[in-house]
């Protein structure tokens, strides 16, 4: 087994809307966040209005089915 993080099958596009598994609104849904970049094993995420940046591990990034 290795020891390196899962990456996505794909990764985002700078800009693509994604989910964000592993944190939630505070209506209990997945977050959904703009995907930035991904560093040091980081995905690095920001609201879509404008906000402070979060980070989360790659495999709790889902891709949305539409654009």
């Amino acid at each position: 087994m290795s020891s390196c993080p899962r990456m996505p099958i794909s990764t985002p596009k700078v800009g693509e809307i994604v989910r964000d598994l592993a944190h939630r609104t505070a209506d209990g849904e997945p977050a959904e966040g703009v995907y930035m970049e991904t560093l040091a094993g980081l995905v690095y995420l920001r609201p879509a209005g404008g906000g402070c940046e979060w980070t989360t591990m790659p495999e709790h990034v889902q891709r949305l089915d539409h654009p």
